[in-house]
């Protein structure tokens, strides 16, 4: 009669769980796309945005799939903020019921997969940060899609598995290298777990790994043809410059309020608890647990390591929040099943606010960024998403007064927003840093010949770089960037004409031009 109310009490608890994770997910993805369809585009949204108009099998920064992405969604939805935005929000607000089957396959629990979707959705970085577009979109999904194909593998032994894995592996390095580390935390995984070893030496596995190789090969391709571009970029942050333990506490920091600090409370006892020197039953629940912190290790031993000497993005370790919301909730679901310390009663109970408060923080982050109510100022994180839609206008009229046959910008944030907020029929251009722009058309040399407009950073000095171009660059006053309470930066706005060198600089696949505008090798 015990075990039997004991039953009758877990059921009850996973339907309200489940039920509070249902209504959880669909109120945050109401919110995301009311904030999508209000906020305007972040500077790398506006440059993938860009990408997404003249589709390539590469470009810098990052492989193609998020350009591809945003490109099937403004065909569908249209090119507004949302329509950018719209594809994206769909598959990441997907997200909670696959990181709750994950969880439901490795435990066999409703409860913990109603809670891996709660802690999912209370992570900021997800609430927040999932309304942007970004490389990040796609490689969780295909990372979470490739941690489900391994679950199954695990669960079923069937060698079909290996090859889902190779295709979820292959569209994630289509969306970013950090997908490299899932790689290496599923052949962890296939180590450290018993019943996945037989795997190891599987022409299933190599197959899989073919598949996935395959898939990565034009992105490859591209960059042999263009210098190994992307490959120099982002391989370059790697070495060490030095010990600076400054970022070391900056990474810790941000990673326990991004994650939030209710769901890092309850990972950090559940990856302590996991058995790694003892002898384990196949398929059991504590070779899931290995399983989750395998595919999670190698990332994150290396952004650890780096943030030694280097700053570490948050976003980064975006990939890894799935398997942390599991592990989190099966920790969670354990401890109040079971009658261990207060402090850990207590730290369980407190991780099912989790959702809600992040839920609230999202929606107060949001409210702010819309509305401006509490005046932060230029200091506002949230100021880089405003004022760029007038900034274009009144620049666009500017150049229509002076009558300029074009707009020269400086970098490439302020480059993509005023092509994509700006008239289409200015062009806008960066004559710098030309490897970022092989994508679309090189704007012809002789465009410059006409009398233009040239649009900097105050304090940047671009009027420096255009005299080495311009024989007449002239001060044209100042434009704004503005939002409801007040001014938020000031643009250097100059005349330009009468070009006594080319405008554009070489294209430069590993670095950026020397004083005699080379090619800096």
């Amino acid at each position: 009669m015990v075990a039997a109310a004991r039953t009758e009490a877990g059921l009850r608890r996973a339907v309200w769980l489940g039920l509070f994770a249902c209504a959880g997910s669909i109120a945050l993805l109401a919110l995301q796309a009311l904030a999508a369809g209000r906020l305007e585009l972040s500077f790398d949204e506006a440059y993938y945005t860009l990408w997404s108009r003249s589709l390539s099998f590469g470009y810098l920064d990052h492989p193609p799939m998020v350009a591809l992405l945003i490109r099937v969604s403004t065909s569908l939805f249209g090119g507004s903020e949302l329509g950018v935005r719209a594809l994206s929000l769909v598959v990441v607000g997907a997200m909670p019921a696959l990181v709750a089957f994950i969880a439901w396959r490795l435990f066999g629990s409703a409860e913990k997969a109603a809670l891996a979707a709660l802690m999912w959705i209370g992570m900021p970085l997800i609430s927040i940060g999932g309304v942007f577009v970004t490389p990040d979109a796609p490689l969780v999904v295909f990372w979470t899609l490739g941690l489900a194909a391994l679950v199954e593998l695990w669960r079923t032994g069937e060698r079909r598995w290996l090859i889902a894995l190779g295709l979820a592996l292959g569209l994630a390095l289509q969306s970013k290298f950090t997908a490299a580390f899932f790689a290496a935390g599923v052949a962890l995984a296939l180590v450290a777990t018993p019943s996945l070893r037989r795997w190891l030496l599987s022409p299933a596995l190599l197959a899989g790994l073919a598949v996935a190789l395959v898939i990565f090969a034009p992105f490859v391709v591209w960059n042999g043809a263009h210098g190994w571009a992307t490959f120099a970029k982002q391989l370059g942050r790697a070495p060490p410059n030095g010990f600076a333990p400054y970022y070391l506490a900056e990474f810790l920091v941000a990673q326990i309020g991004l994650m939030n600090p209710l769901i890092v409370v309850a990972l950090v006892p559940a990856l302590a608890a996991i058995p790694w020197r003892a002898s384990i039953s196949p398929r059991s629940p504590d070779e899931a647990r290995r399983i989750l912190a395998c595919t999670i290790a190698p990332a994150a031993v290396y952004f650890l390591l780096h943030s030694l000497h280097d700053r570490v993005q948050g976003n980064w370790l975006a990939p890894l929040y799935p398997a942390a919301g599991v592990l989190a909730a099966d920790w969670v679901a354990e401890s109040r099943r079971a009658a261990g310390s207060r402090f850990a009663a207590a730290i369980a109970k407190a991780a099912l606010w989790a959702a809600p408060i992040g839920l609230v923080v999202a929606a107060l982050t949001f409210a702010e960024a819309l509305t401006g109510a509490v005046p932060l100022g230029p200091a506002n994180p949230l100021a880089r998403l405003e004022g760029f839609r007038g900034l274009a206008r009144d620049l666009d009229a500017e150049a229509r007064d002076e009558k300029a046959a074009y707009v020269l910008t400086q970098g490439y944030a302020l480059t993509s927003l005023m092509t994509y907020y700006g008239d289409p029929a200015i062009p806008v251009v960066q004559p710098e840093q030309r490897m970022r722009w092989i994508f679309e058309a090189q704007p012809p040399e002789s465009l410059f010949t006409a009398p233009g407009l040239a649009l900097g950073e105050s304090g940047r000095h671009f009027d420096l770089i255009l005299k080495m171009r311009f024989r007449a660059v002239e001060p044209a006053g100042l434009l704004q960037r503005r939002q409801a309470g007040g001014t938020l930066e000031a643009y250097e706005l100059y005349r330009v004409a009468d070009p006594y060198a080319p405008v554009m600089d070489p294209v430069c696949p590993r670095g950026e031009v020397d004083l005699k505008r080379q090619c800096s090798w």
